[in-house]
């Protein structure tokens, strides 16, 4: 009996298998944009794992893709729940620090985010890649630098609050960019970041880490103190996000 059970259920394995392998063909024979992008991640940037130049790059040509998918979309994206909430929860956080707060939003795309923050009587800076810091360049209310967010070129002491959206899971080395960003927040400043919540989020391919609540507290420990807690569900998105936000020791 027990053979039999198993030999049934190891078939009915194989048979899901095989109809999600015809399922993801159809759907890449249906989109062609899609197939595209899989012929390029596995031949122009085969070896994007290998060091963190071409890691960058793999980076920079999925920035461009998102670039051309919210001009495609225009207002659209604005307004899907996941960007609605994730704003919301993020200016609450920083609502209650006061106002004139210099604030850094590290990965800052188009300046949406820091749009909302600069509204709320702050002052805005952001630094990105080349492909997306064109973008922020045209916002007048933003200081923006094109650079690396693993070597922060900013004064140390000098933000009340390092803004990390969808940033730390697309970092070659995201510990160097969380030691910059304890050396660049005043004492008493508070870091914000959000991201996929578990290793769920690996399931994007611009993705390199994945974080949880506990193994961000661990790892952020020494230098700063977990103030605050939001995981984001519902909200039209494949994986939960997680918005933590820790104030510097």
């Amino acid at each position: 009996m027990f053979p039999f059970v198993f030999v049934a259920a190891t078939g009915d394995l194989k048979v899901k298998m095989v109809v999600g392998q015809i399922l993801g063909l159809a759907y890449l024979v249906l989109h062609p944009s899609q197939l595209k992008h899989l012929i390029i991640k596995h031949t122009r940037y085969k070896h994007r794992n290998q060091t963190k130049r071409k890691w960058i790059e793999w980076q920079k040509y999925n920035s461009s893709r998102i670039e051309a998918a919210l001009k495609a979309h225009g207002a659209e994206s604005l307004v899907r729940p996941f960007n609605v909430a994730r704003i919301e929860t993020i200016t609450d956080m920083v609502q209650p620090l006061g106002k004139g707060l210099q604030i850094l939003d590290v990965g800052g795309g188009d300046g949406l985010i820091g749009e909302h923050l600069w509204k709320m009587d702050n002052n805005i800076a952001t630094i990105d890649l080349p492909t997306v810091s064109a973008q922020s360049h045209k916002r007048e209310f933003l200081s923006a630098v094109t650079g690396d967010a693993e070597e922060l070129p900013f004064k140390t002491n000098s933000f009340d609050v390092v803004l990390a959206s969808e940033i730390v899971e697309h970092l070659w080395n995201p510990n160097s960019f969380l030691n910059d960003a304890y050396k660049i927040l005043k004492t008493g400043g508070h870091l914000i970041i959000s991201t996929p919540d578990g290793v769920d989020g690996l399931r994007y391919d611009s993705h390199k880490h994945y974080y949880t609540i506990e193994s961000l507290e661990k790892l952020l420990t020494s230098k700063f103190s977990l103030t605050q807690v939001k995981r984001l569900t519902d909200v039209g998105t494949p994986t939960p996000t997680i918005i933590v936000m820790f104030q510097k020791i």
